[in-house]
């Protein structure tokens, strides 16, 4: 018996058929956008959104994602734009 894989059109197909249909309504807006599976940060590193948030920063190449409670000093005096949102919240700041 093969396994369902943990995200993406094979496990949620109904879903991302309609993502599809959005993203080839929006074909510009479409072009910044992209899904991407949380299975990592819920159920590997079991961040809790609601209490922590992504900051990210491009270092030598790299794309960085630290966590941090979203009331911590360094979240709160870096000026970092919303790059990820999820059910209206952002979760990850990135440096522009």
């Amino acid at each position: 018996m093969k396994t369902k894989p943990a995200c993406g059109p094979e496990r949620h197909p109904e879903f991302f058929d309609e993502i599809d249909k959005v993203f080839a309504r929006h074909p510009e807006a479409a072009r910044r956008y992209a899904v991407r599976c949380l299975r990592r940060e819920l159920d590997v590193l079991k961040i809790d959104f609601s209490k922590q948030v992504g900051l990210s920063r491009v270092e030598d190449g790299r794309i960085i994602t630290e966590f941090y409670d979203r009331d911590d000093d360094k979240v709160r005096s870096s000026h970092h734009a919303c790059c990820e949102w999820h059910e209206g919240h952002c979760y990850e700041q990135c440096l522009e």
